[in-house]
């Protein structure tokens, strides 16, 4: 057997298993995938092979992201998944929600591990950031105590520079959110979960353990590529 015939055996060998893995998974993910669509047909709303394919990606993807970002912000996928909708229907876009989120959660560590500065503002609103047992609360539900007390407030310069203090340099932009207290994000989140937005942590890990099969097939093929390019590129 000739040297170049050996490295493209072991280079289909190395990625076998990596495109098994895929194959199955994608099998059931398109099989499931497919069962929606017939429900969609029934209602008189079926899409196109690739409207089904392009929808099922965003969906992966967006669980994806917040499966990461609830581990980066410390708020559940069961949450962040009404929550972001939320605020995008309140003219919040999801990065800037998400980056005044992470601002939030910086700032509530930052108090309860010797921040004066940031203890300073929380306890200024009335706003708890520990538990009773010294463990830092929830950020959603910080998030929340927040908005009642910025639903409180008149709307001017004072709340645009506390919001920036609290979230970040785009924190202005998230008062209109903020402006509805508790209640009013209670109203939208519950809406949100009525149209079936909501999804679980589950699901949202399962999805990010799917996207990384997927790029770890992309790079088993740039490996089989690779390794076709070893074989005969000193030919040519």
């Amino acid at each position: 057997m000739t040297a170049r015939a050996q490295i493209l055996i072991r280079a289909v060998d190395e990625t076998r298993a990596a495109f098994g893995s895929i194959q199955r998974n994608l099998g059931g993910l398109l099989d499931a995938a497919r069962r929606v669509n017939g429900v969609l047909a029934g209602l008189g709303v079926a899409l196109s092979a690739a409207g089904l394919a392009a929808m099922v990606r965003s969906a992966l993807e967006s669980a994806d992201a917040l499966n990461k970002l609830s581990q980066r912000v410390g708020i559940t996928v069961e949450a962040l998944s009404t929550l972001v909708p939320a605020a995008e229907l309140s003219g919040v876009s999801a990065q800037t929600f998400e980056t005044g989120l992470k601002k939030l959660a910086t700032t509530m560590f930052e108090a309860a591990t010797g921040s004066e500065e940031s203890a300073r503002r929380l306890k200024a609103l009335g706003v708890e950031f520990k538990n009773q047992d010294g463990t830092l609360r929830a950020t959603d539900a910080v998030l929340l105590d927040l908005a009642d007390r910025f639903h409180a407030m008149p709307d001017g310069a004072q709340k645009s520079a506390l919001a920036v203090q609290l979230f970040g340099k785009s924190g202005a932009e998230l008062i209109p959110f903020l402006n509805q207290g508790r209640e009013g994000i209670a109203a939208l989140t519950g809406e949100m979960e009525a149209l079936g937005v909501q999804i679980g942590g589950d699901t949202a890990a399962q999805a990010e353990v799917f996207n990384d099969s997927l790029a770890k097939l992309r790079l088993a093929a740039t490996s089989l590529a690779n390794r076709v390019i070893e074989a005969f590129l000193p030919a040519l």
